[in-house]
């Protein structure tokens, strides 16, 4: 009777856990959770990461190009890219379905044909070294995905190619990026109505082919850009989202400022690319010097109400592009490739981890490459009250600023730059301005000519204080600037056919106008940091055979002690009974 009872017992037990293990099982089909143990939270998305995928109406059909044999960094780089989609796919309710292809496999012809419509469409490819048991092979890869949504498709490149970085480090970022890539991606192919560009023209501002690049990437990442002639267009107000103010060379009219005033009092943003000084290569070709002077906009005013100050100087930075030099007499003559010190080359960090007098780099700028500049002023900032201003851009360490007017000329080539004539550091070039901005025509228009603007601006009206809205000024033109080849053909921006090395330029001036045009603040996923523990090579080797021991004889030695130890305490049990 009490075995029957004990058996009773034991198969009630056995039910109830049959139970509780299918009900865990219903219960984690419908309700889809994880908890993030790491450090950094790599598998927490972002907050505007979850909405933008709870909100899609429609399934999104992804597909990687990140499948076939690959180096240990690009698998993680794949693993990683998996885990996120996966994650991707769970929130937003099956509506991100993804597949991995090989675009590798299959006849040579068939791959050809492949790698030009993927070229075509978009995605980069990477040229990888494979080892094998004969040697190595060569491997064209490309590290990138497409979307689709309802006949739209996007291109989103996931490697990051930093010339600056070693390749763990570019991977790590690649890693780090994910989340932001493939979020941006998806707001993208699946947004409802294109945000609008102006690209402000009627004051000397660069023409189509020297910005032609750049309005190439944003068309293409479903911007609409429209260039608009301030002059002849009554208001800019409500109708872009950002302007853009490339170089111009002429001053700004008053009904030309009013207009941008209001464009911001209503909200709107603005990317302010403004040469302070005259300084150009063009006019020293040819001459023994120029004097280079302060440029007059006639934005000063407007400027300082807003928060900022243009300096009349020039930068001069040991960390600087290299120019062409004629060293001596032929056909061609001799040329050599020299620093140029007015041609700074930027970053938003510092070279030397211990010194912290930089701020930690904003999300625009964070794991950006180096910039290149030519003739570039500093900025200075005013306080105003309700804006914020966040630093981007600084000078080198050993750097300084040159008043204008000043004498320009390439005798200064002669000497090697010495460190302790650059003795200001970190000059701000760039800054982010943020807040509730006042207009520069407060107290400035009369009763009558208020009324008079209400009725003529499409009721727009006159706003003396204004919506939220963001700016970023930078003291060159050039950034946004693609250079020319000799067939008149634009280059990439970012691109330095002298050096022939491809700056970070355009991924800097894409950041500036997608965090001047995100409402949903995507990228903010940008701050996302994964730490890269590498292992330290010299202690492996050097410990390689403490390790052996350990994996191979302490489990053995750990089990070995445990069925001593558990027939000792058995043999006590039963030798009492």
């Amino acid at each position: 009777m009490k075995n029957t009872s004990l058996k009773i017992r034991s198969f009630v037990r056995l039910g109830v856990l049959l139970l509780i293990v299918v009900l865990l099982n219903i219960i984690s089909q419908r309700v889809y959770t994880r908890l993030d143990l790491t450090t950094e939270k790599r598998y927490t998305l972002a907050k505007a990461t979850t909405t933008l995928l709870r909100d899609l109406d429609d399934v999104i059909y992804v597909q990687v190009y990140l499948e076939g044999k690959f180096p240990a960094g690009f698998k993680r780089l794949r693993n990683a890219t998996e885990e996120m989609l996966y994650e991707f796919a769970n929130v937003s309710g099956g509506k991100v379905q993804y597949r991995f292809v090989d675009p590798s496999a299959g006849e040579y012809a068939q791959k050809e044909t492949l790698y030009k419509n993927l070229y075509d469409k978009g995605l980069l490819p990477t040229n990888l070294q494979v080892k094998e048991n004969d040697g190595t092979s060569q491997q064209i890869i490309f590290p990138g995905l497409l979307m689709r949504y309802r006949g739209q498709e996007v291109p989103v490149n996931l490697l990051e190619n930093r010339p600056g970085f070693g390749p763990d480090q570019a991977l790590n970022i690649s890693v780090e990026l994910l989340e932001y890539k493939l979020a941006n991606g998806i707001k993208k192919v699946s947004q409802r109505s294109q945000p609008r560009i102006g690209i402000v023209q009627g004051h000397g501002e660069l023409d189509t082919l020297r910005m032609a690049d750049i309005i190439t990437t944003l068309t293409d990442l479903k911007y609409d850009v429209k260039r608009v002639n301030l002059p002849n267009t009554l208001s800019v107000a409500k109708r872009f989202e950002t302007l853009i103010i490339a170089k111009p060379t002429t001053p700004f009219s008053e009904q030309d400022k009013f207009k941008l005033d209001q464009f911001v009092m209503n909200g709107g943003s603005i990317l302010w690319l403004i040469d302070a000084t005259n300084a150009d290569m063009d006019s020293l070709k040819g001459q023994p010097f120029q004097m280079a002077g302060a440029r007059d906009l006639n934005l000063d005013d407007q400027l300082f109400r807003y928060g900022v100050r243009f300096n009349n100087d020039l930068v001069q930075d040991i960390q600087s592009n290299v120019i062409p030099i004629v060293v001596g007499e032929g056909n061609p003559p001799q040329t050599q490739m020299m620093p140029w010190p007015y041609f700074p080359v930027l970053t938003s960090y510092s070279s030397d981890p211990n010194d912290t007098r930089l701020p930690k780099p904003h999300t625009i700028v964070r794991n950006l490459d180096a910039i290149a500049t030519q003739f570039i002023s500093t900025i200075d900032t005013i306080k105003v009250p309700g804006v914020k201003k966040t630093p981007l851009l600084f000078s080198s360490r050993y750097s300084k600023a040159i008043l204008t007017p000043a004498r320009i000329h390439f005798a200064i080539l002669k000497e090697q730059p010495d460190p302790k004539n650059y003795t200001k550091s970190y000059m701000p070039v760039a800054w982010l301005l943020e807040g509730n901005f006042t207009s520069v025509f407060k107290n400035r228009l009369s009763a009558e000519t208020i009324k008079t603007l209400n009725d003529s601006l499409n009721n727009i009206g006159f706003k003396d204080a204004g919506n939220y809205a963001k700016m970023i000024v930078i003291g060159d033109g050039d950034v946004i600037a693609n250079a020319i080849a000799s067939d008149g053909n634009p280059y990439l921006l970012g691109y330095y056919p002298y050096s022939q090395q491809t700056f970070a330029n355009k991924d800097f001036i894409l950041n500036c106008i997608e965090y001047l045009t995100d409402d949903a603040q995507l990228i903010e996923t940008r701050n996302k940091e994964i730490k890269l523990r590498l292992l330290d090579k010299v202690k492996a080797r050097e410990q390689k055979l403490m390790w052996q021991v350990l994996n191979m004889a302490l489990p053995v030695v750990l089990i070995a002690i445990f069925g001593l130890v558990y027939n000792f305490i058995r043999r006590r049990k039963y030798a009492r009974n």
